[in-house]
């Protein structure tokens, strides 16, 4: 098997409580191309599973976060376990529009625990990291959605054009 990793520059700061000026680092995760078979797979089988619920709210454009405009994960309600993305109500039918489909729905996969403890478990360490950004950071899914660029670019290498 052959690990593939994801390197996040991120400041120091995210990851120590006391840094040194100006250091940094990298924030690794590491999964197989068996693990990115199973994201994809969950992804495709959310929409028919009765182990999941996704709800897609429709959002008009001035809604949407800035970071994330056409379509955005928001969350896994505590109490129900339904994930929500939200999806700009028309949104563009182009290659930009379709992946940030796939990213909503890989990140609710995960969140869930819908793609299994591997994936739920590499979720919970990027919120984390997020959630450890300021609270005025300009996009507060900077890791999560670092992470789905990055399993997205895996999958376009494998994928013949």
């Amino acid at each position: 098997m052959v690990a593939l990793g994801i390197a996040l520059g991120a400041p120091a700061f995210a990851q120590s409580p006391t840094p040194s000026p100006g250091a940094q680092s990298s924030k690794d995760i590491q999964f197989t191309a068996h693990d990115v078979a199973t994201l994809l797979k969950a992804t495709h089988d959310a929409e028919s599973s009765p182990n999941v619920t996704i709800d897609l709210v429709g959002k008009d454009a001035s809604d949407m976060p800035t970071y994330d405009p056409i379509v955005h994960f928001a969350g896994v309600d505590a109490k129900s376990g339904v994930a929500t993305i939200w999806i700009m109500k028309s949104p563009p039918k182009t290659p930009a529009g379709a992946q940030a489909l796939r990213a909503a729905m890989e990140l609710a996969c995960m969140a869930t625990g819908f793609a299994g403890p591997q994936w739920k478990g590499v979720y919970d360490q990027v919120a984390a990291w997020d959630g450890a950004l300021p609270a005025n950071a300009p996009n507060p899914y900077k890791y999560r959605l670092a992470l789905t660029a990055r399993i997205q670019a895996i999958i376009d290498s494998y994928t013949p054009h």
